[in-house]
């Protein structure tokens, strides 16, 4: 069974690009300028620019579903990742790929409006979960070792670069070799 892989707050060339050798199905960019893993548009543009045959997603922790709006359309997008805070949202917004974060305390109803959820772990909500929704796993590089047939695919978070073309992403690494070398 092939596994769903999301990349989350990429923010370096060189991430994405292994990210898109690896095979990865997603990658998801910060858009939020306060954040410290927000990418800029022209950074955006030359990092997308680069990619082939990854889906690129979008992220931003805000409240005001007017920043999120205003992003998605400055950002050519193929997705958004919501977080549980954001849950009101789902069906104002008008993306192809949509993904929940939530967690183990995250209550909601069944039909929602969102193609995966990514749980921060695997719990007694997952079977319920898995059988409405697909369920990626995330963000700890560890959970590869987690071999499920309840989840769709895994979910990780990116490293930021320490200066030009020198990360610090050997969990992501391992990870994604690990899933290879599965597959």
């Amino acid at each position: 069974m092939s596994q769903t892989i999301l990349v989350k707050s990429v923010s370096s060339l060189s991430e994405a690009r292994y990210c898109s050798g690896m095979m990865v199905d997603y990658i998801s960019f910060d858009l939020n300028p306060e954040s410290d893993d927000y990418v800029a548009k022209e950074q955006f543009e030359e990092i997308k620019n680069w990619l082939s045959g990854v889906k690129i997603l979008g992220s931003f922790a805000t409240a005001d579903i007017f920043e999120i709006i205003s992003a998605l359309k400055t950002y050519s997008l193929d997705g958004f990742i919501f977080d549980s805070t954001q849950l009101k949202m789902l069906d104002e917004i008008d993306v192809s790929e949509k993904f929940l974060e939530v967690n183990d305390r995250t209550e909601f109803t069944d039909g929602l409006n969102v193609n995966y959820i990514v749980s921060d772990t695997i719990n007694e909500n997952i079977e319920a979960w898995q059988s409405n929704y697909n369920v990626l796993l995330g963000y700890e590089f560890e959970n590869v070792s987690v071999i499920s047939d309840k989840i769709a695919g895994y979910a990780f978070k990116g490293s930021r670069e320490l200066r030009p073309g020198v990360n610090n992403n050997d969990g992501l690494m391992e990870a994604l070799e690990t899933l290879e070398d599965r597959a």
